[in-house]
């Protein structure tokens, strides 16, 4: 892993030319000092709250990690003031220094380009050039401070040349295409004189006015002549090519680097002047400056050619009949040349994306896919927290630079992110949000094809199946077992588990039951797996209550082997370990001689066992403590590798730890400290049940830093290795 700075830029909507500008500045500048780069953006960046997109901001939580030594927040960019608040509290939590530029932000270094003195030179260019004196400025809303200063930068010229700028001649807009329109109208009407050249405050207003003048009687420039500011592309898609002023965004992000450089390492900043220049065009009599057209064209090619291929590519088509997530990484493979220039597709998701509501935890657990990579890389998941941003070492990538952070999100639903890699100082464009938008959809499509699947597999139900799972019911459990009976060998045993879900949970109101019948698709998956390769079979007796059965040669110590791995992995899987508490299962199981069994009597036996454990469980949680005990219980099985401390709970349950030691062993019948263990190493279990991760990295992610440790200990509470229970 590279030594190298992290340093995370916090924006908007990248594909924007104003961003692709600061942007430019930053990277190559970063690129310059050595230090990494992290780009968080989002993709919409409504103004407005919409429900089903805001979930997109969910990409600023990573601002977060601990990996990130400094920030850079372009503010301007971010137009929400919801978000903006958001992502401001966000920093403060962060120890680390930042860089504001676009905005003024107290008690924080804040850096912006000048308006004042780019109207200026705006303006001494409109003198010198081409001697207008009648001047209109079309400038921004009224409330807004930046509008006010555009026109003072403007009067400052005038005055010093003994000019005035009436305030009947400032025209207040928003900045957009709409204000320039409206403008040009009066034009049209005669409502308004008209003057020799007209000062837009930026380039969309100037954009606006031209188009409504094109096809009237006014000619732009023999009538009047129209002047931009920011620069932000897009001329050839209005006539004539517009004059404007090049703000120097590309500078700003430059110092920006420096500044934050200086706070971070004591780095003598650069000295990079934030002074822009005119771009000529034929919106006045200066005439077009061929170079900078040249320059445009050149760019406007370049992202057609990427729209046109995203257009014309099967993309959305391949992705629709995608049957797994492996199938899914295989489509994003074949068209990751649709993302221009990219180096490195890597797919973040959250480990339970396909659930209802994934990703609740601050830091949870995910999975990094490798798309593309610039060397060679593992096609096999690698598993790390949110908080790391992405594993140790991305999967066939040596280089941490200029990564750009998307969120992959669907209806409302985050999912995780994308992580594209470029091998130089660049960014994404609009054809990106295109390319982004059908992946989400094709994993959304995934997802339901996965909460289908269970249905689907009842196509061929008789009366001896349940119709919500496929699996046996009572009539089809009594006969599949009765013949196995029929059939069992001397010596043979029957082996039973039943198993009760969901205990002390109501199902009554829609929400929780959507929940439920999700759950049950998970606890089936589970049941499948323990039967999977032999000759074991479940099936659904009743809501919550499931039985597996197989009668062979089995053994006490092979029941008790089973028993707990069932219960591992329902408890953890991401809906139960959600929703469910730690002590809502119950697994009981029989190994009796197969010979003359009776079936009927072991069932009821199992019953009365599981009724019994559901009375002791609810008259601890007639204990007046339960409560918040139970509640600090289930967080610590939900976040085992957490650093827990009895001390810093009593304090939060404000008890003693003497008493909080003796009540929590009376309702839990274990220590706090044993119990912390237990939950370590269920989680162990899990993983080496459901992933092929190497016994260091689950000691790891279990909260041991002594992987010698977590051997022993768990060797001390199963009796075996954990390559001996992988393997059992």
């Amino acid at each position: 892993m590279s030594e190298r700075l992290l340093i995370g830029i916090i924006t908007a909507k990248v594909a924007n030319p104003e961003q692709k500008q600061l942007l430019g500045g930053i990277l190559h500048q970063a690129e310059k000092l050595g230090i990494n780069t992290a780009v968080f953006s989002n993709i919409y960046n409504f103004e407005t709250y919409y429900a089903n997109t805001e979930v997109e901001n969910r990409i600023y939580d990573l601002i977060d990690s601990r990996r990130i030594d400094g920030l850079i927040l372009t503010a301007e960019s971010i137009l929400n003031p919801d978000l903006q608040q958001y992502i401001y509290d966000r920093m403060m939590r962060r120890d680390v220094p930042i860089v504001v530029t676009g905005a003024e932000i107290p008690d924080l270094c804040c850096i912006n380009n000048d308006v004042v003195a780019d109207f200026e030179a705006i303006t001494q260019h409109i003198l010198d050039k081409d001697h207008f004196t009648k001047i209109d400025f079309l400038t921004g809303p009224s409330h807004v401070e930046t509008s006010h200063l555009r026109v003072e930068g403007c009067r400052r010229v005038l005055e010093q040349h003994g000019l005035t700028l009436p305030e009947s001649n400032v025209i207040y807009g928003d900045y957009w295409f709409n204000s320039g329109e409206a403008l040009a109208r009066e034009y049209i009407s005669g409502k308004r004189p008209l003057p020799e050249v007209v000062i837009c405050a930026n380039d969309y207003m100037a954009y606006g006015l031209m188009d409504v003048l094109l096809p009237s009687h006014i000619r732009v420039p023999e009538d009047v002549s129209i002047v931009g500011y920011e620069f932000v592309g897009e001329r050839y898609y209005h006539s004539p090519i517009l004059t404007t002023y090049l703000r120097n965004r590309y500078a700003c992000g430059q110092q920006a680097v420096e500044l934050l450089a200086q706070k971070i390492n004591g780095h003598e900043p650069e000295d990079i002047p934030l002074t822009g220049k005119m771009i000529c065009g034929n919106s006045c009599p200066c005439g077009a400056d061929p170079f900078y057209l040249d320059q445009e064209l050149s760019k406007i090619r370049r992202a057609q050619e990427y729209l046109q291929l995203n257009f014309e590519s099967n993309f959305e088509q391949q992705l629709t009949v995608c049957r797994s997530i492996n199938d899914y990484i295989h489509v994003l493979q074949e068209f990751s040349y649709l993302v221009r220039d990219s180096v490195g597709i890597y797919l973040c998701l959250h480990e339970s994306w396909y659930s209802e509501h994934p990703a609740s935890e601050d830091d949870a657990q995910m999975l990094c896919y490798r798309v593309i990579s610039p060397e060679d890389g593992v096609d096999t998941p690698v598993m790390f927290r949110r908080k790391m941003l992405f594993p140790p070492q991305l999967p066939g990538s040596l280089s941490m630079t200029n990564l750009f952070f998307s969120p992959i999100f669907f209806a409302g639903r985050y999912l995780g992110y994308f992580i594209i890699q470029y091998p130089r100082p660049d960014s994404y464009d609009s054809a990106f949000g295109d390319w982004l938008k059908i992946a989400a959809n094709g994993l959304e499509g995934l997802r339901m094809k996965n909460d289908i699947r269970t249905l689907l597999e009842c196509r061929n139900l008789s009366e001896h199946h349940d119709t919500t799972t496929g699996l046996l019911n009572m009539t089809g459990f009594d006969n599949e077992a009765g013949l196995a009976l029929q059939e069992a060998q001397p010596g043979d045993s029957l082996l039973l588990f039943l198993v009760r879900t969901s205990l002390f949970t109501d199902d009554t109101s829609i929400d929780s039951r959507s929940t439920s019948v999700r759950l049950e698709a998970q606890v089936v998956d589970c049941l499948r797996k323990i039967c999977a390769g032999g000759s074991a079979f479940a099936a659904k007796l009743e809501e919550r209550l499931f039985v597996v059965c197989s009668v062979g040669k089995h053994t006490e110590a092979e029941g008790e082997q089973i028993a707990d791995k069932l219960t591992t992995l329902i408890l953890h899987t991401p809906l139960y370990k959600e929703h469910r508490e730690v002590d809502s299962l119950c697994c009981q199981f029989l190994c009796i001689p197969a010979e003359n069994a009776d079936l009927t009597f072991a069932l009821q036996k199992l019953r009365f066992q599981i009724q019994e454990t559901q009375q002791r469980l609810l008259s601890i949680h007639a204990h007046i403590s339960y409560p918040s005990y139970a509640t600090l219980r289930q967080s610590i099985f939900r976040d085992p590798q957490n650093e827990w401390d009895a001390t810093e709970a009593c304090r939060k349950l404000h008890l003693s730890y003497g008493h909080f030691r003796a009540t929590y062993k009376e309702l839990f019948g274990i220590s706090f400290h044993q119990d912390l263990i237990r939950c370590r190493i269920s989680l162990a279990k899990y993983l080496l049940l459901t992933t092929s991760l190497s016994l260091q990295n689950i000691a790891y992610r279990c909260g041991y830093e002594d992987d010698k440790y977590f051997l022993r200990q768990f060797r001390k509470l199963t009796g075996m290795t954990p390559n001996q229970y992988r393997n059992a």
